[in-house]
């Protein structure tokens, strides 16, 4: 018993430290799991604070990535300046060439105008002295000349003198033959009057009858027959009748006559002249028409292939033409647009979105430009519905174009601002007061050339 006794007290002493060990064992325990925990915080706040870090770093990428197209965009439209502006540079190179030869050229020629000059000179010379005496002889001239002038005037006074007296004496003779014609037809009108009152002639009608005709024989006068009378009576009844029906005579018939046949006659030349006007008038308006219908069927052809080419440009691909609504009258046709985008397929113009409209109306706009360039044009907020990408595109084909027509753009877009040569800004410092601010772009930036006006 002893001995399990001391064996006992030895395993409780063992047990003890055994425990001893595992208490100490179980302080080390929970310190080690306090400092798992706050680590696991810690690793918890970090694992957070590295998702807000991978968030940040996935939209810094999106944005460097467009970024990084943009900065593509520019490169490659820096390319085609760069190769641009070689291209005239060796253009310059052979004006530069060309223009030492046609210096050459002119001094040769400036030798020889000099050579030509100086004969010119002498034979000026020679010119002038016989003007001097071509001049006193053309005074000598003038004199007689004067004189004849004057015998001229003389001559034309008497003329006209002469001229006056017999347009009097025809106005004379004029009123005279009318009043001899009124007293003709009144000396008939009585001898008529005279005949169906007492049927016999006038007395002073038969002894002038007698003093003209001296020689010739009276003719035996026969009583007439009662049925000769009736007839003759009858015939002069409707002699009557038919003068009641003329009514008067008007002395001036034949001279309306003849003025109304005039004014026919001019009425008719006018006429005449007013059909061949029209007729003119109409085969000049289809000469136009034709005229018109050929150069509007040739610039359409130029602007529709370009409008193809700056809207691939503009969309990197696809499609575009204009068409013709009626073919057989280009004049009053109407005209389709159509589009392909690329990955779409060929629609019309009204169903596609407002950004393609917007990138199709400018890359139409700008065909036109090219077909046929303008001094200035005005351009208000028409890259408005377009995102950077387009925008870019928008700004390379901006600037080629800017060589040759000045744009002045409304706009807000920085990427836009970024090619003009010159800004205004319209601020308000006060209240009610607008203030126009404006910054020259070539100032800041002299190397970049830059044509246009934002």
């Amino acid at each position: 018993l002893s001995a399990e006794q001391l064996e006992t007290l030895r395993e409780i002493e063992r047990v003890a430290e055994h425990r001893a060990q595992v208490e100490q064992d179980l302080a080390a325990a929970e310190r080690r799991h306090v400092a798992i925990e706050e680590s696991l915080e810690r690793a918890v706040q970090e694992q957070e604070s590295a998702r807000g870090a991978r968030e940040a770093l996935r939209t810094a990428s999106a944005g460097h990535r467009s970024r990084l197209e943009l900065l593509d965009e520019r490169l490659e439209s820096h390319d085609r300046e760069v190769a641009r502006l070689g291209g005239e540079v060796g253009n310059g190179r052979r004006q530069v060439t060309a223009w030492r030869e046609e210096a050459d050229r002119l001094a040769a020629r400036r030798a020889q105008l000099a050579a030509d000059i100086g004969r010119a000179e002498s034979e000026l010379q020679q010119a002038l002295e016989q003007r001097d005496a071509a001049e006193e002889a053309v005074l000598a001239e003038q004199d007689d000349l004067d004189a004849h002038r004057q015998d001229v005037r003389d001559l034309d006074e008497r003329i006209a003198g002469h001229r006056a007296r017999r347009d009097q004496v025809r106005a004379e003779i004029e009123e005279l033959r009318v009043a001899g014609a009124g007293l003709r037809q009144d000396a008939e009108h009585v001898a008529m009057t005279y005949r169906e009152h007492f049927g016999e002639e006038l007395p002073l009608a038969g002894a002038a009858a007698a003093t003209s005709e001296p020689s010739a024989p009276s003719a035996p006068s026969e009583p007439a027959a009662p049925s000769e009378i009736i007839e003759l009576e009858a015939e002069l009844a409707r002699c009557k009748a038919a003068l009641e029906r003329l009514g008067p005579v008007n002395l001036l018939a034949v001279q309306e006559h003849d003025e109304q046949e005039e004014r026919h006659i001019f009425l008719t030349t006018q006429r005449a002249d007013v059909a061949q006007s029209v007729e003119s008038l109409r085969r000049t308006i289809r000469e136009i028409n034709e005229a018109s219908s050929e150069r509007f069927r040739a610039t359409f052809e130029l602007v529709n292939k370009s409008f193809g080419q700056v809207f691939a440009r503009l969309f990197r691909g696809g499609e575009a033409e204009m068409r013709l609504m009626d073919d057989e009258d280009v004049l009053e046709s109407g005209i389709e647009i159509v589009a392909r985008p690329p990955g779409k397929r060929l629609q019309n113009l009204m169903l596609l979105s407002g950004g393609e409209k917007a990138l199709t109306a400018i890359a139409l706009l700008f065909a036109l430009f090219q077909t046929k360039p303008s001094p200035f044009c005005i351009l208000d907020e028409v890259d408005a519905p377009l995102d950077d990408v387009n925008t870019v595109r928008f700004v390379d084909l901006l600037r080629d174009l800017a060589g040759e027509t000045q744009f002045i753009i409304i706009t807000h877009n920085k990427l836009t601002m970024e090619v003009a040569g010159c800004l205004y800004g319209v601020t308000m410092e006060e209240k009610g007061v607008s203030k126009l601010v404006s910054v020259e772009l070539d100032d800041v930036q002299p190397a970049e050339p830059r044509r246009a006006t934002a």
